[in-house]
């Protein structure tokens, strides 16, 4: 006689039993989830803000440049633009690295923090 073996399913015998071992599971992806898609959000919105932020102070120099009545104005107009500009990329550029190493890793503290920090890093763009 052939001796049958049985297999026991560590999940029961239906999906409410799959279901049911795996319910911690899916709150802790879903948890994740929400808080990688809450940073990538606040990425978008700050990179948003900072272009506009940009574009304002390329349209601001154009105006300055159309005023100018010296060659030495216009030299000046640009320079002062383009310094700007080199250190606002520079430190746009480090905050992004910066957030995307937090959602690759899933660190990066309290998001009231982070969310401080920003705005104090643009208050700062701003005031330069």
């Amino acid at each position: 006689m052939a001796q049958q073996s049985q297999t026991t399913n560590p999940f029961g015998s239906s999906l409410d039993g799959i279901m049911k071992a795996n319910a911690n599971n899916m709150e802790n992806i879903a948890q994740s989830y929400g808080t990688f898609l809450h940073k990538l959000g606040r990425l978008n919105a700050e990179t948003m803000s900072f272009c506009a932020e940009r574009w304002k102070e390329d349209m601001e120099v154009s105006a300055k440049i159309a005023r100018s009545k010296a060659p030495e104005d216009v030299a000046e107009a640009y320079s002062g633009f383009f310094m700007k500009m080199f250190n606002d990329y520079s430190e746009q550029a480090q905050r992004v690295i910066d957030t995307m190493g937090d959602l690759g890793n899933g660190q990066g503290g309290s998001d009231d923090a982070q969310s401080s920090e920003a705005q104090s890093n643009g208050s700062s763009r701003k005031a330069k």
